[in-house]
């Protein structure tokens, strides 16, 4: 019988998925439409042997169907998390911090983070089996929402016209999403030579996806057979980078979806529902090779989200808790609150929360964002730091009202892996460096997206990009490390920044040459150096109205390929 049903889920998947996420099309900061209309789907080509079907691969699930799932593991796990969600709200009604928007307004966001500037998102998870998504010019690109949209063609007027057809051509239109699981065995993953690249490229943090929107989990977790231990490689991956990080001097953060593509909810009577981005839909069969391992709960948040996250706080102690799929509900409804509240309360060091708790009541949100781009959620309202995602919300962040923020973004458009991705995507060595620096100078820190492939290895692509960050950081870093913004901030190529006693300003020149217009926070005498070199610079008063000073750039630094950064102390 059970041969015979799954054939019969290989036959109608498309439609059934065509009709269960065709609206969930778009990842935050991408576009829904394309400026016109194709009129016959792309022939998209055969992907590299690494990232299309292996020869001989047979297609498998896990061991239980989701029914089978409820019945041996639903009443146990359901105890244990009430039990586990009850201890979180008994510490958090004893403690400090409570949840709600008020109490966690309070909290500060640590120093640490304010100095640090520089991290990586680890971008890795059965996404990166497949490695692609549809090439646009301009904009963000989500091959970690490949696993949602391999189903549905779309339509011609969408940027993920042809979507199915790429997957048909590359992993054959039996393959589901959750013939994944078994290929992602985390072959090339070494947690110490990652560890060594991030430190040795100047990161001083870490975040790896912990746990994506289709609820895969890179920990152990006593919550779900979905997740390293039970399925894939068979093995703990999160305990190792964060040992090998913290060895390293560099912080660990944990990413955390609040909401999933679909999870099964168990209804009166052992029938099962869907809950899908926080809403309940009908069960339907394709959840079987979409949702494989996860065990029903009558409810999700205080069931699921609220002790699967309490456990990887009290397993990991990560130092930020990066929330995520905050679009999904209200953040009253999407557990947040009480993850974040008791994050504080039981960790005995200066510890992070981002901004994407959900969305916000109409007196929150009220007069935070432009006409041209109405929102709801909490992004840029509530965080010890706020979130900006390839410029998402760049026309929120304040700068002359400085809050702590973070950029998070790759070297090229991809959130994810991108077989792609080469040289005419990807940003020089220059453009990072500017990039990074007008991020600095406006108050923010750079969370770089490293997307990691498959099997867990970096691609040379960003491996080199890495590399030149890490040289030019070890020579001006500074000029980065431990400043805060500084009036004009970014301005005609040169991105300002100053020491934290404001006795020392700092000069990101963009776009070296042999003369560079400099402008000062104060008229006065000053003493300016390079650097990188230490070298002394001579400069003059410029006659014009104001402060601005003109800078002598030597031989190399004049002619340098790379932003130069040069220092001023007053005398």
């Amino acid at each position: 019988m059970r041969k015979t049903a799954a054939i019969i889920l290989i036959f109608i998947s498309p439609f059934l998925l065509s009709a269960q996420t065709g609206a969930v099309t778009n990842a935050p900061g991408e576009s829904d439409t394309l400026k016109k209309a194709a009129q016959t789907p792309p022939d998209y080509p055969l992907a590299p042997e690494k990232y299309r079907r292996p020869a001989g691969f047979k297609p498998h699930l896990y061991k239980y169907s989701l029914k089978q799932m409820s019945d041996l593991f639903s009443a146990d796990m359901i105890k244990t998390a009430r039990e586990h969600t009850a201890r979180v709200r008994a510490v958090n009604a004893a403690g400090k911090w409570k949840p709600t928007g008020k109490s966690l307004d309070e909290h500060e966001c640590p120093e640490w983070f304010k100095d640090a500037k520089f991290g990586i998102f680890i971008d890795w998870g059965l996404w990166s089996l497949a490695s692609w998504c549809p090439p646009k010019k301009d904009g963000a690109m989500y091959p970690d929402w490949y696993e949602l949209r391999m189903y549905s063609n779309f339509d011609n007027k969408s940027p993920f016209w042809g979507y199915r057809n790429y997957h048909i051509k590359n992993w054959g239109e039996d393959f589901q999403r959750d013939h994944f699981i078994p290929l992602f065995k985390a072959r090339d993953f070494e947690p110490e030579t990652l560890a060594e690249l991030f430190k040795t490229c100047g990161a001083k943090y870490v975040v790896p996806f912990s746990k994506h929107h289709s609820g895969f989990c890179l920990w152990p977790s006593s919550y779900t057979h979905r997740d390293v231990m039970d399925m894939g490689p068979k093995r703990d991956v999160m305990s190792p980078l964060a040992e090998a990080c913290r060895k390293r001097g560099m912080k660990f953060g944990f990413y955390f979806s609040l909401s999933e593509w679909e999870y099964p909810l168990l209804k009166d009577g052992g029938q099962l529902a869907n809950f899908s981005w926080n809403k309940e839909i009908p069960f339907s069969k394709d959840m079987e090779y979409k949702a494989s391992g996860k065990i029903a709960v009558k409810d999700f948040v205080n069931e699921y989200i609220i002790p699967q996250a309490a456990e990887f706080i009290e397993k990991y102690s990560p130092d930020i808790l990066w929330f995520d799929a905050d679009w999904a509900d209200k953040a009253s409804a999407l557990g947040g609150y009480d993850i974040a509240a008791y994050f504080y309360n039981v960790s005995k060091k200066p510890v992070a929360v981002n901004d994407r708790y959900g969305l916000g009541e109409p007196e929150e949100i009220e007069g935070k964002f432009t006409a041209a781009r109405p929102r709801q959620w909490l992004r840029t309202v509530r965080g010890d730091f706020y979130t900006d995602e390839y410029g998402d919300t760049s026309e929120c962040i304040d700068i002359e009202n400085y809050h702590p923020w973070e950029a998070c973004r790759g070297i090229s458009q991809s959130y994810g892996n991108n077989w792609q991705d080469d040289e005419s995507n990807v940003i020089s060595a220059k453009e990072f460096v500017s990039m990074f620096a007008d991020i600095v100078a406006r108050g923010g820190n750079l969370l770089l997206l490293i997307n990691l492939d498959g099997q867990g290895s970096v691609p040379e692509i960003q491996m080199k990009r890495l590399t030149e960050i890490g040289s030019w950081l070890k020579l001006n870093g500074e000029a980065i490390y431990a400043t805060r913004p500084l009036s004009p901030f970014t301005k005609e190529g040169v991105s300002y920044t100053q020491s934290k006693d404001a006795r020392a300003y700092y000069a990101i020149i963009s776009n070296p040459a042999r003369k560079v217009r400099l402008e000062m926070p104060a008229a006065g005498s000053f003493q300016i150096s390079a650097v990188a070199t230490k070298t002394p610079l001579k400069w003059e008063k410029l006659e014009n109205p104001g402060n601005a000073i003109e800078v002598e750039l030597p031989d190399p630094l004049a002619n340098s390929e790379l932003p130069v950064a040069v220092k001023v102390k007053t005398n």
